[in-house]
């Protein structure tokens, strides 16, 4: 057996063993959990594994006025967590019924956080959670929840959409023919095996933007090399008996193609992976990872990419006491070196702004709470600045030789991302 064949075989293996932890279902109470705690249902009624409800109390929100800051309605914390067990045992009782003997934890802190703790520390099979209904107050627990749990999960995420009645049948599976996503589909195929009868394998070919006709020319060349690549993903697949297994090439922006493609196929899901497991990816998950989740009426799959990050890939929490000087080191250091700059905002997802820019520097202004990252080349008119406010924090990341790599700033409810060529 090939050195290949032997890692592909290690990884479905790895793979099937998460079937021996518990299902893990997070929930704050509310409708817009109800899909995953009927998914989780359904998922057990098969295995007989057992179910983790977790319900996470998040922080009394703190509100800023003009006068000071508005704090809310005085209320213990004690009674805060009585009323959440009490909303979450009802709606056990509703959707699953009393007699269920599943487990239930409820704990405080940032939802994703814990989520992703808890499975760890439950050595849970799968994460399954609500996406909510794709608006503003569904955020809090919803979509933004399970895009910040897929950055850190280390467990296949199930993102459950509201108006879901059943496990998979019919679902697409979005390649680019690397490790990840083939990993991602043999965790679809692991987990949703009984209920399959089609599967997708769906890749989006770039859309360039050429006359008609040498734009068939490409795309019939391009189609010469994705039928092989097809092929190569088919034969890493245990696809189970029973399951039709169809493959589809899109064009255009993937994340649009792969959601127009479901809706018009009428799937129950969309898998997708995720980008890495490093730093900079957990971060950003990936942008077409984003977009799913976030513009999905369907089930979604995330499965992160099983890579061991190396302790060198840690980043350095910069305390705000020493912003300034820090940011001026870090411009002092890597002033000249040619950057990347990402955004990752939860109204449009990760975005690539600029690439190949020299960064010029960086700077904190206390007073206005601002973050100004400032790129381009000196001598020309190819430069701009980039101010980012209200920021929350620093991180620093270095590579194993303490070379600066990544800068990321944290502001309202994103976060920037410089990243410099090594």
């Amino acid at each position: 057996m090939s050195a290949t064949a032997t890692a592909a075989s290690t990884n479905r293996q790895d793979y099937r063993t998460l079937s021996t932890g518990p299902v893990l279902v997070a929930t704050d109470g509310t409708t817009s959990a109800d899909a995953g705690i009927r998914a989780a249902e359904q998922m057990v009624a098969r295995t007989g594994q057992p179910v983790v409800v977790l319900a996470v109390l998040p922080p009394a929100p703190i509100v800023a006025a003009d006068y000071g800051i508005l704090l809310p309605p005085i209320e213990t914390e004690v009674a805060r967590r009585e009323a959440l067990e009490q909303r979450v045992r009802a709606q056990l009782r509703e959707i699953v019924g009393s007699g269920n003997n599943w487990t239930l934890d409820v704990r405080a802190g940032d939802p994703a956080t814990r989520i992703v703790s808890a499975a760890q520390e439950y050595h849970a099979q799968v994460i399954v959670l609500g996406l909510g209904h794709h608006d503003l107050l569904d955020r809090l627990f919803g979509g933004e929840t399970a895009l910040h749990a897929l950055r850190i999960a280390t467990v296949p995420v199930v993102c459950v959409a509201q108006n879901f009645s059943h496990l998979p049948t019919r679902l697409a599976i979005a390649t680019d023919f690397s490790e990840a996503s083939l990993a991602a589909a043999r965790v679809a195929l692991a987990l949703f095996a009984p209920w399959l009868t089609v599967v997708y394998i769906a890749h989006a070919a770039p859309r360039l933007e050429l006359q008609p006709e040498a734009y068939a020319a490409w795309m019939t060349q391009y189609g010469a090399g994705v039928e092989p690549a097809f092929a190569r993903f088919k034969a890493e697949l245990d696809v189970p008996a029973g399951v039709t297994v169809e493959t589809v090439t899109l064009t255009g922006k993937p994340s649009r193609a792969i959601l127009d493609f479901a809706k018009a196929a009428h799937l129950d899901a969309i898998v997708t992976g995720s980008r890495g497991a490093g730093f900079i990816d957990r971060l950003l998950v990936g942008s077409t990872a984003t977009a799913i989740v976030r513009g999905a009426h369907c089930t979604v799959l995330g499965v992160p990419h099983p890579v061991v990050s190396s302790a060198s890939e840690s980043p350095s929490r910069v305390p705000e006491t020493e912003w300034a000087q820090r940011l001026n080191d870090f411009t002092r250091r890597n002033a000249g070196r040619r950057a990347r700059l990402e955004v990752d905002d939860p109204e449009y997802g990760s975005q690539s702004q600029h690439a190949g820019y020299p960064f010029q520097g960086a700077a904190w202004d206390h007073h206005d709470r601002r973050v100004e990252i400032m790129m381009g080349e000196h001598e020309s008119t190819r430069h701009f600045t980039r101010g980012l406010s209200d920021v929350r924090s620093v991180d620093i990341l270095q590579d194993s030789q303490g070379r600066d790599t990544v800068l990321r700033i944290a502001h309202g409810s994103g976060q920037t991302i410089l990243t410099l060529v090594r």
